[in-house]
């Protein structure tokens, strides 16, 4: 996984830009824009389920396409979250 460093004086922007809180929509949404996109907020469920549907379809998921899913390193994906 790639580092991206943030300079602090955009996360000083986002926290007083923000009223009492900050919603994950809104972090999201921050994050891809000082990231030109490169990064994303997702919620870790969604990425554990994608991960146990590959693992359960790997050969018979004509969608996902044979080639993708031997790249995949799953493992390595689970570590990160």
């Amino acid at each position: 996984m790639n580092n991206h460093f943030i300079h602090r004086s955009k996360i000083l922007d986002l926290y007083s830009n923000s009223l009492k809180e900050i919603s994950t929509h809104s972090l999201s949404e921050w994050l891809k824009g000082v990231t030109d996109n490169q990064f994303i907020v997702i919620e870790r469920l969604f990425v554990v389920d994608a991960i146990n549907y590959i693992k359960l379809d790997k050969y018979t998921d004509t969608f996902l396409g044979y080639n993708i899913k031997e790249r995949w390193d799953l493992e390595l994906i689970k570590s990160y979250i």
